[in-house]
């Protein structure tokens, strides 16, 4: 090509722009932003909205509804979901993923300004929150109180803690949860309120009409225009308490006013103790690493301040070390991988110039890769980082960096020693003859990854479009160093007087290696070296194993078989015993097309046996217990449970390589068990080994108590849901136990249960309406005063030096124990007469819903079914089929829950990508052919590694995820490549004039050493991937992005084979079949 003979004919030039690409591309690698994930931003908002003392019913009409309302006026909504609970609710809207989500927020916060009239007046924050990856704390602590009063913490936290952490450079917020902050607290007495004949409404009233700033207009003075402001605040606590509410009747009479911290509802432990957590954010510029590491140090230095006796930090989080180890394992893979595919080439070149050329291309194809990442940020304005996903792309790429890079090389090796030509001849004619096969090849891998970065809009893209884009600019850097240093180093190195370099590569090369050898036993011993050797050899006999039988028997056969044929028949050589197999399945194309066709449909009957799952999310060292309580379980009655399970866990630490536990409770959030372990090179069971022992722990009799490995309902992927929509809510829990009873036979589900059967037991209270309006009361004020007296909603509020905080005005709790203090409440009448709350309602004890449910505001049932991981596709394909047969009354729709949708839609998408992929290869193959026929002999080559991915799930038993898919996406533009070059150069020989057959085997036997070398470099690029998942108790890391990995290996190992061996003959049937549609066009033509 033009350019590979630009960069022969100037080779200065050729060297500067190498070397400038080398600086850029340092340069570039210090100032890319260093990132935890993508920029990604979900078109979906939360409205979240806190209403204490509320039931979900009063949340669900008060505050949801008219939120729903006003927000089903905005434009662009897809989607409006809502759930109400005791005292909180939030609102979820979605959106296109075109929408200007910044502009959508301006409009949220309009029409919230709009419907705030309609809301309840003291309902004080309304919180709009986007899902955006910048918005995640990248540190996450937990802090313990050791010694004394466990409120000293909060104090440590709002004065040394929370303004040092703000003062450091890239912090942008902190925020700690956990630790209830104090208020002003009006504990009523009341018998005191029936000696004096008064009630809590009387009171509260009271209390508000004397804290309040008015604005009074405008008057004139001196020919001046003053604002007049009634000042009436609290200003003291003693103010409050003295404050007159009749004649020698003061508050504090019937009242304790205290500055104190309010009655405790929810607690948070770690190993047995109260404990805090704190999360910090960082600012949208600052660097992750750098911040990480000053909050780091700024908290080891506030333990020591406080010392350590009386402070505990535990680090349950830093999203730095992931980047930082993402780095390390890229630099190592890179190192490895590079070491590898330089051993390769030696292997099959024995020649240590060429070794020396490829292992020059590694590195400068990666620095050409940040070059072209820092450009695309600076002058293109994408938002690719170094983060994770693009890491993760970087890594995968290394194994595909030297593909094309082999390829040219060997084609210049062949000419220059297999045919005799000079250097400069060689590598002008060598890198012409494949410039147009490694330009497709690498059109070809670009393809498979457009839809992604162009096309398609869903979550999953969105977060994998760093990955596609990293892998599309690593071909291209891989292409461009293939296109020019490679064919001029090979132009310089391969003369004749530098066969002299050999020799001195050779004797540096044996003292390098002597040199390491003697520094290692030197500075370690050989006492040390056995050690590590013999730990290494423990390490590889006790993993044996963790890998199943069948994948032994495969990679045997993968072994053993060609190992046999080729003693069989070693006296031919490898090219001569190729060249035999290619004229035998010549002679008998139909007998091989039937193996190919066996082979093809044993691929897909093992696919169909393959676990397909969304995402393989696996965290690192963590254990998560979700546990459901009966609702009636107040905060004393969750300590004593989650004391127990301490009791039980805490003594067994060690024994089950646990770090720290930590417990949650709360009625508003789920309530949770966690176990953070060491690490695992510190540990001796895995992760799944440690949640069966504490499953195992967990009690078993309690009554109501429910242990769930996993997170709660909703929260992650334990089973399958059906939503149920209609008006009214009645009808729809009739459907849901229908429906519920329909589903409890499914194969594969545990337990199923209904949004309904969660709620708890309340009494609920019916004023008679025509009592309370003889007494003057209403049905609203009954309720406000029975809120304000045993509930935790503030009065107004009370000025600290500080902040405002709350003044929370509430009967005495022994005043509020059972229900008959509850009935002996009273009320003061018009007439100012006391009235028994028990004299105006009817009392009853039913069972209120947890949480009311609403989608595109229609009332909403979920019925879920609990399920093993394994089993929730399968079972969630039975359910939507059973769900097709049950007739719904007009007016009402089921649909299957979120998560389920997204996985079918996802795997329409899957459908589309290869698809859209599978034409582009065939346009680009169809170019480089001219030939509408000859590229689906290359097509063939994605079915034979299909074949070899289903072998390599299959046998090791790993479920097809989304990561898996990434790697499916990566092997079609990998498999085809093989299937170009040796296609082309059989081209090439018959357009000299060779027979078909002849070209065949004669091009086989040419492209056999670059197919075998590109295939065995890229696998062992791939290595450090996917040992550590198929061997040993991987964690984390490894579970993560293995599966891309074992794709590309199993499928590229199988492909290659089979293109090898059975292309040539598809290639003879293809061709038989182009020259017969040629003779029907032209007969027809003729006619």
């Amino acid at each position: 090509m033009k350019l590979s003979e630009s960069a022969i004919r100037k080779p200065i030039t050729a060297v500067m722009i190498a070397l400038s690409v080398i600086v850029l591309g340092a340069i570039s690698l210090f100032r890319l932003p260093l990132m935890y994930a993508p920029n990604v931003s979900w078109p979906s908002l939360y409205i979240n909205a806190s209403y204490p003392s509320s039931s979900p019913e009063e949340i669900e009409r008060g505050i949801t509804r008219p939120i729903e309302e006003i927000m089903g006026t905005l434009s662009g909504v897809k989607a409006l979901k809502s759930r109400s609970y005791d005292s909180r609710c939030w609102v979820r809207l979605e959106f296109g993923f075109d929408t200007d989500m910044d502009l959508v927020l301006v409009h949220v916060r309009d029409r919230l300004d709009q419907v705030k009239g309609q809301l309840p007046d003291d309902l004080e924050r309304i919180t709009i929150r986007r899902w955006n990856t910048e918005d995640w704390a990248i540190l996450e602590y937990r802090l313990t109180w050791l010694k004394g009063d466990e409120h000293e913490l909060s104090d440590i936290y709002k004065q040394t803690i929370l303004p040092r952490l703000q003062r450091l450079q890239g912090v942008g917020s902190v925020e700690m949860h956990g630790i209830d902050n104090r208020v002003l607290l009006v504990d009523v007495d009341q018998n005191l309120l029936n000696t004096y004949k008064m009630d809590v409404r009387s009171l509260s009233r009271m209390i508000r009409n004397n804290n309040i700033n008015t604005s009074a207009g405008y008057v004139d003075l001196g020919g001046k225009r003053i604002f007049v402001r009634s000042v009436g605040e609290f200003e003291e606590v003693s103010q409050i308490r003295d404050l007159p509410i009749r004649e020698d009747i003061e508050l504090h009479d019937v009242a304790d006013v205290t500055y104190d911290y309010p009655e405790k509802r929810f607690f948070e432990r770690l190993d047995g103790r109260d404990a805090v957590s704190i999360e910090i954010r960082k600012a949208s510029t600052a660097n992750l690493v750098s911040t990480a590491k000053r909050v780091a140090a700024e908290m080891e230095a506030i333990k020591a301040e406080v010392g350590e006796e009386k402070l505990r930090i535990h680090l349950v989080r830093d999203r730095s070390l992931d980047v930082t180890n993402g780095i390390k394992n890229l630099a190592k893979s890179a190192m490895l991988g590079g070491l590898l595919a330089i051993l390769v080439i030696f292997v099959f070149l024995r020649n240590f110039r060429s070794t020396l050329i490829i292992g020059s291309a590694i590195p400068i194809s990666v620095l050409c890769v940040f070059m072209m990442m820092y450009f695309l940020r600076q002058f293109f304005g994408s938002s690719i980082t170094l983060n994770l996903i693009s890491m993760m792309g970087l890594m995968v790429a290394v194994g595909m960096l030297v593909d094309p890079a082999v390829v040219a090389l060997e084609n210049i090796y062949r000419k220059r020693f297999g045919e005799g030509q000079d250097a400069i001849t060689a590598a002008l004619e060598g890198s012409k003859e494949i410039g147009m096969p490694v330009l497709a090849a690498a059109l070809t891998t670009v393809c498979v990854f457009v839809p992604i970065i162009f096309v398609s809009d869903s979550g999953g893209s969105l977060w994998m479009k760093d990955f596609a884009v990293t892998v599309c600019i690593s071909v291209v850097a891989s292409l461009c160093v293939a296109l020019t240093l490679i064919p001029l180093a090979a132009s310089r190195g391969f003369q004749s007087r530098g066969a002299w370099l050999d020799k001195w590569l050779k004797a540096g090369l044996g003292i390098l290696v002597a040199g390491l050898i003697s520094l290692v036993v030197w500075s370690e011993g050989i006492s040390q070296i056995f050690a590590v050797i013999r730990d290494n050899v423990v390490w590889v006999v006790n993993g044996l194993g963790s890998v199943p039988p069948l994948a032994w028997g495969g990679l045997a056969v993968l072994i053993v078989v060609p190992a046999l044929v080729y003693y069989r028949f070693r006296k031919l050589g490898i090219k001569g015993l190729y060249a035999r197999f290619i004229r035998d399945t010549l002679r008998y194309r139909w007998s091989t097309v039937v193996v190919a066709c066996v082979i093809l449909g044993l691929g897909f009957h093992l696919y169909s046996k393959i676990e397909k799952r969304r995402y393989r999310w696996q965290p690192t060292r963590r254990i998560d217990v979700s546990v459901d309580v009966p609702r009636s379980y107040d905060v004393n009655d969750a300590l004593a449970l989650f004391e127990e399970v301490e009791g039980r866990l805490i003594p067994k630490k060690e024994e089950l390589d646990v770090d720290a536990i930590r417990t949650r409770f709360s009625n508003r959030r789920s309530n949770r068990i966690t176990l953070y372990l060491v690490d695992a090179d510190k540990g001796k069971l895995s992760t799944d080994e440690v949640k069966k022992k504490v499953m195992a722990l967990m009690p078993k009799d309690i009554p109501g108590v429910k242990f769930k490995a996993g997170r709660s309902r909703g929260g992650g992927d334990i089973g399958v849901g059906i939503e149920i929509k209609g008006r009214n809510p009645e009808i729809l829990a009739v459907l849901a136990e229908d429906i519920k009873l329909r589903m409890e036979g499914i194969k594969g589900v545990h337990e199923v249960e209904t949004s309904l059967e969660s709620g708890q037991e309340e009494i609920q209270v019916t004023v008679n309406r025509q009592k309370a309006r003889r007494y003057g009361l209403s049905t609203r004020q009954i309720a406000t005063t029975l809120a304000t007296a045993l509930g935790s909603r503030g009065n107004s509020k009370f000025k600290t030096e500080e902040r405002e905080i709350d003044i929370r005005l509430q009967l005495k709790e022994e005043d509020r124990a059972n229900l008959e203090q509850l009935k002996n409440t009273v009320f003061e009448s018009d007439a100012g007469d006391m009235v028994s709350f028990a004299s105006l309602a009817k009392f009853q004890l039913k069972k209120g819903p947890r949480a009311i449910e609403r989608q595109d505001r229609m009332s909403t049932v979920d019925v879920f079914a609990n399920t093993e991981q394994k089993a929730r596709f399968k079972v969630g394909t039975e359910m939507r089929r059973r769900m097709s047969e049950i007739p719904m009354p007009a007016g009402y729709s089921w649909q299957m829950d979120r998560r389920f949708r997204r996985i079918a839609s996802e795997q329409g998408e899957t459908n589309f990508t290869m698809i859209f992929a599978a034409l582009l290869i065939y346009l680009i193959m169809a170019s480089l052919f001219e030939s509408y026929i000859h590229p689906f002999t290359i097509m063939f080559s994605i079915s034979f590694a299909f074949t070899g991915v289903s072998i390599g799930l299959y046998s090791l038993n790993i479920p097809m995820d989304t990561n898996a898919f990434y790697g499916l996406l990566i092997l079609f533009g990998i498999v085809v490549n093989n299937g170009i070059v040796l296609i082309d150069h059989i081209n090439r020989y018959r357009a000299q004039g060779l027979s078909r057959k002849e070209a065949i085997v004669l091009g086989g036997q040419d492209r056999l050493r670059p197919i075998a070398m590109t295939a065995i470099t890229t696998i062992l690029g791939l290595t450090p991937l996917v040992v550590p998942m198929i061997y040993g108790t991987a964690e984390g890391y490894a579970r993560r992005w293995g599966p891309i990995g074992l794709v590309v290996v199993s499928g590229l190992t199988v492909s290659t084979m089979m293109t090898l061996v059975l292309l040539p003959t598809i290639y003879s049937l293809m061709d038989d079949l182009a020259q017969y549609t040629k003779r029907l066009a032209a007969s027809v033509r003729t006619t």
